[in-house]
């Protein structure tokens, strides 16, 4: 982010994370994908042992 050491240790965390957010806003950062499913999960492994590449 730019920042010098000695100026993050002088933040406090809620400045830190504020920062944080609008450098990835900024940036082009994307919001954080959702975790498969359960079920979404399963059949990826499904997939992929049908293509043989897990044992």
């Amino acid at each position: 982010m730019g920042f010098q050491p000695s100026i993050v240790d002088q933040m406090s965390l809620w400045e830190f994370r504020a920062c944080q957010a609008g450098w990835l806003k900024a940036n082009g950062a994307e919001d954080e994908a959702e975790p498969p499913s359960w079920e979404e999960h399963l059949e990826m492994v499904r997939k992929v042992k049908a293509m043989g590449e897990v044992s």
